[in-house]
C-alpha cells in the first residue's frame, strides 16, 4: 500500500505518515505548501477507498484525512504494540527453529524462510543477506550434509548472495532427482531369518530336530490335556456325596457305631482276646 501511494507522489506518501488539518478559511488565502498538502491528502483518501475492500472501507469511511485512516489501518491490520511484540516473539522462534524437510523441495523451503524473514521485516527486524545465507544453509536437511559443507567453505572464502545459493541449491536438487531416477529401485523382498549352514547333513539334522522338538511339544499338551480332563471327572464324582458314617454290623443303627464304643487298653491282650472283649460290650449295649 505505501508503495503505491509513494507512486503517486512524495507528498502523498508523507500526507499518511503526520497529521493533517483542513483549512477552514478561504482557498484563495492559502499558501503552497497548504495547497500540497491538501491535494496529497485528497488523492491518499481516494486511494485508499479505491485499494481497501468493502469491509475495511466500512471501517474507515468516516475519516477524511488520510492520516486517520493510515493508523486505523495500522492497528486493524498489525495490531497494538502488545500484538506486534507476540508476533515478533512467534516468528523469532520459528526463524530460530526453521530447518528444511527431507521430502520438502527447495521452493517449499524459500517461501516458507521468505514469510518469516518478511514478516520479521515488517515488525522492525530485518535480517542482513549473511545471516539469511548461513541459517538456509544450517537448516539443510541431514541428506544434503556433503553440500551443506561444501556451502560453507564457499560463504567462508566470499560471502555468497542469497539467490546464488537458491539457485546452486536449486540445480542440485535437479541433479539429484535424475540421478535417483537413473538408478533401479530394488524390489522389497520378505526375508526369513535363518542361521548359517555348514553342509546338507546339518540340514537334515537340524530338521529332525524341530520334528522332535515339535512331537514333544504336542505329546506334553496331550498329557496336560488328558490330566486336567481326569482331574475334573474325579471332582464331578465325589461332588455331592456325603462321608459314609460306620454304623453298627449287629443292629445296623448308625447311632451306635464304632467310635462310640470305648475299649479299654487291651493292646497287651492277643488279637483273639479283643475281639471277645468288644463283642461282650456291644451286647451289654443292645441288651443282650
Amino acid at each position: 500500500m505505501i508503495v503505491f501511494l509513494q507512486s503517486l507522489g512524495s507528498w502523498v506518501a508523507k500526507v499518511v505518515t503526520k497529521p493533517f488539518s483542513v483549512l477552514t478559511s478561504d482557498e484563495d488565502t492559502w499558501s503552497d505548501i497548504a495547497t500540497k498538502e491538501f491535494d496529497a491528502n485528497v488523492k491518499a483518501h481516494y486511494a485508499s477507498l479505491q485499494a481497501l475492500n468493502d469491509d475495511n472501507i466500512a471501517r474507515i469511511i468516516h475519516y477524511k484525512i488520510a492520516f486517520k485512516i493510515w493508523s486505523h489501518l495500522v492497528v486493524t491490520h498489525e495490531g497494538t504494540s502488545q500484538v506486534k511484540r507476540a508476533k515478533y516473539d512467534l516468528l523469532h522462534s520459528q526463524y530460530e527453529n526453521f530447518i528444511m524437510h527431507e521430502n520438502e523441495s527447495i521452493d517449499d523451503m524459500v517461501i516458507k524462510f521468505t514469510k518469516i524473514t518478511n514478516g520479521l521485516a515488517s515488525l522492525g527486524d530485518a535480517i542482513d543477506n549473511d545471516q539469511k545465507v548461513q541459517k538456509v544453509i544450517r537448516a539443510l536437511p541431514p541428506s544434503w550434509e556433503v553440500k551443506a559443507t561444501t556451502l560453507k567453505e564457499l560463504n567462508g572464502k566470499e560471502e555468497m548472495e542469497l539467490i546464488g545459493l537458491i539457485s546452486n541449491l536449486k540445480i542440485h536438487e535437479m541433479e539429484k532427482k535424475a540421478r535417483e531416477e537413473m538408478t533401479p529401485q530394488k524390489k522389497k523382498k520378505i526375508a526369513f531369518k535363518s542361521t548359517p549352514t555348514i553342509s546338507n547333513d546339518d540340514d537334515e539334522e537340524e530338521e529332525e530336530e524341530e520334528e522332535e522338538d515339535k512331537d514333544l511339544s504336542l505329546l506334553v499338551r496331550n498329557v496336560r490335556r488328558m490330566y486336567n480332563k481326569a482331574k475334573i471327572n474325579n471332582r464331578r464324582q465325589w461332588q455331592g456325596k456325603e462321608k459314609k458314617k460306620i454304623i453298627c454290623f449287629n443292629c445296623r443303627n448308625p447311632d451306635i457305631s464304632l467310635p462310640n464304643v470305648r475299649i479299654s487298653k487291651t493292646s497287651h491282650l492277643p488279637q483273639t482276646s479283643q475281639r471277645s472283649l468288644l463283642r461282650r460290650k456291644l451286647s451289654k449295649v443292645h441288651g443282650i
